[in-house]
């Protein structure tokens, strides 16, 4: 039997004695009874259960193979209260998560300082990479979790929003704009710094730059962030940011940061992990600490 929920089936048939009561019992329609019941007679070549009155009888080869069909479900059962408990004060795991430079300034120093606390043994590698490589470190267990603005991750892939961010700008202490309120007509008129971060949403960002001030406006394209504040010290440009990078970065640099003036949409950061391993404890476990700690955070972010 390729479907364990035949399994149930049966055995709420079995236990009910009325395809409409077992269906209410699993909580499924009583048309998906029905269906269940036809695969299971062809499964097996037999009746299994015929309506004699108003009750659901089981045929005698029903009852010859019943005990061994509800001996398996309760093996099953008894497998799923074995699942092997979680202690992270024991935990010597190297957890690995998927971030970009950018999550490893905003998001990283909280969840570190929330691990040595809850689980002081282990410890924490990140990675980066692509779509494809992420999707497939998540199916193999390679990687524990993702985080970012990554909305083409989808196949057998969860995913919880953690906090949400909107863009700023960010130029140097001394810049020409830097004391005088930034109009969109000043904006437009400044040379540009842009992230290209793949998956990411920098294209609806890039496409508002070009549609203020046309595409020679962007002076430097990068890959990464943290080469932004480096980038600016020295010149006239502006970079559009995340507001929550932004403030971080203006404590240990000489910028200024100032509202953006364009209509650019606000993103939400999520968490992603595979299916594979949405009911392991262990991950059950990291992933809701993760998004506990970058929750706490959102309004020192905004």
């Amino acid at each position: 039997m390729k479907d364990l929920n035949l399994l149930y089936t049966f055995e709420a048939l079995w236990r009910d004695h009325s395809a409409s009561i077992a269906a209410q019992n699993l909580g499924v329609t009583q048309a998906a009874v029905s269906g269940a019941l036809k695969r299971l007679r062809q499964n097996y070549g037999d009746r299994l259960f015929t309506l004699v009155g108003r009750r659901m009888e089981p045929t005698p080869f029903c009852i010859h193979i019943a005990p061994q069909l509800l001996e398996s479900l309760s093996l099953v059962r008894a497998a799923g209260s074995l699942m092997v408990r979680f202690d992270p004060k024991l935990c010597q795991k190297s957890f690995t998560l998927r971030m970009r430079d950018v999550g490893e300034v905003v998001c990283l120093p909280p969840i570190i300082q929330e691990l040595a606390s809850l689980a002081p043994q282990a410890r924490m590698h990140t990675v980066g990479g692509g779509m494809d490589e992420t999707l497939n470190g998540l199916a193999t267990g390679r990687i524990d979790l993702a985080l970012g603005f990554m909305p083409t991750l989808q196949t057998d892939i969860h995913r919880v929003a953690v906090f949400s961010q909107h863009y700023v700008c960010a130029m140097r202490r001394n810049h020409p704009l830097a004391d005088r309120g930034l109009s969109l007509e000043a904006f437009s008129a400044c040379e540009h710094l842009i992230v290209e971060a793949g998956g990411s949403g920098h294209l609806a960002l890039e496409r508002a730059l070009i549609d203020a001030g046309g595409r020679d406006c962007i002076k430097m394209r990068v890959p990464q962030y943290l080469s932004g504040p480096h980038l600016l010290l020295e010149t006239d440009m502006v970079w559009t940011l995340p507001c929550a990078l932004g403030k971080i970065l203006a404590r240990y640099y000489p910028l200024v940061i100032q509202p953006l003036p364009l209509q650019v949409p606000s993103f939400e950061i999520d968490l992603y992990w595979h299916d594979r391993f949405h009911r392991d404890p262990q991950n059950k476990w990291l992933r809701e600490m993760v998004s506990r700690v970058l929750r706490s955070q959102q309004s020192a972010w905004q």
